[in-house]
């Protein structure tokens, strides 16, 4: 049963007083924190189903419609492996009959499953996905010196657990109540419910056997573009803190889980950023009510804002014999100068909570 436990030790004249500090407290080892591999551990698997239709449009055009739906199991995903008891909470200093949270300590008292044990992150199989996609591809082959490509996908990306460790701060890997996993079951932090690429390029008909030097300088003219449009990543609203001791110690390397409660009828999963502040930002959220051990908002209900980019560029061929061509060319990103921002700051405790432009 492979585990690894960890000691934090103090940084106050840690390299001065070595030997005295790095001796961990072993008179009871079971209370240490420690990672554990699940023993029957396992590699996922994924099925899938898929059905595609071609249809020839003309000489040099392609239509393809398809469907794809991939299901994930066995998904790795850390769990608390021995989590704190839901108990009634005591509104006043001293824990009263049949209560173990009071008003000073909301979680010391709260004893864990085995409580001969301490925090236990658990590596295991638990977390599943599905992916379902509707794809359109429509291709026009070489011909006039013109080929392209557009591609249009539209899915849905549903899963417990995006990662097993904590990919960003507004990304969690546990879930939020341990003795319910399933209400983690949300949109992936990989879902992107539309996307649109294309490309295209074409050579330019006039002067293409460049024979004098008129020809080598307006023959051989080519320009090409590629774009992408897609929607925003999701993204989970986080508390910042953990008030009942939910989650506590288990954090490390994936995420304080615990969430806020929320505080609007507005559907914030269709708004953009700049909606959101402009209705109340972090005021659409409360903190835990005394003795709350989970906030009410769901997983990754907010979605980033989504991404616009398109590459330009033009090539000049120039033949120099029959073996040499020398070729100069100038590309452009973004042509248009879209912003295209990165998760932001999810904590409603943060002061920069929702800020993209930080």
């Amino acid at each position: 049963f492979p585990f690894v436990a960890a000691q934090s030790l103090p940084l106050v004249n840690a390299f001065q007083t070595l030997r005295a500090t790095t001796t961990p407290n072993v008179t009871n080892p079971n209370l240490l924190t420690r990672t554990v591999v699940s023993e029957d551990f396992q590699a996922p698997y994924t099925d899938q189903i898929s059905l595609e239709v071609q249809r020839e449009l003309s000489k040099n055009l392609i239509l393809r419609v398809g469907y794809i739906r991939t299901r994930g199991l066995k998904l790795f995903q850390t769990v608390d492996g021995n989590p704190r008891m839901p108990c009634p909470y005591s509104p006043t200093a001293t824990t009263g009959s049949g209560t173990c949270n009071t008003l000073t300590s909301p979680a010391v008292l709260a004893p864990r499953v085995d409580p001969t044990r301490g925090v236990i992150r658990l590596r295991t199989n638990s977390a599943s996905s599905t992916y379902d996609a509707l794809q359109v591809s429509l291709d026009k082959r070489l011909s006039r010196g013109f080929s392209a490509g557009f591609h249009y996908t539209y899915s849905t990306f549903i899963d417990t657990a995006s990662e097993i460790f904590n990919p960003s701060g507004a990304e969690v890997a546990i879930p939020q109540d341990p003795f319910n996993w399933r209400a983690d079951r949300a949109r992936s932090s990989y879902d992107r419910p539309h996307r649109l690429t294309g490309n295209f390029v074409y050579e330019f008909p006039f002067f293409k056997q460049q024979k004098d030097l008129v020809g080598k300088l307006l023959g051989g003219w080519q320009i090409n573009s590629f774009f992408t449009f897609q929607s925003g990543a999701p993204f989970t609203v986080l508390l910042g803190t953990d008030p009942a001791g939910t989650v506590s110690g288990i954090d490390g390397l994936v995420g304080n889980s615990i969430r806020p409660n929320v505080n609007t009828t507005l559907n914030l999963s269709q708004m953009s950023i700049p909606d959101i502040l402009r209705s109340g930002g972090r005021t659409l959220f409360t903190t835990l009510f005394p003795g709350q051990r989970v906030g009410n908002a769901g997983r990754n209900i907010l979605r980033a804002d989504s991404i616009q980019e398109v590459l330009f560029g033009i090539i000049k061929n120039t033949q120099i014999g029959e073996r040499v061509r020398f070729q100069i060319r100038a590309d452009m990103f973004n042509v248009f100068n879209n912003r295209n921002f990165g998760i932001p700051e999810g904590r409603i405790s943060a002061p920069n909570f929702l800020d993209q432009w930080g």
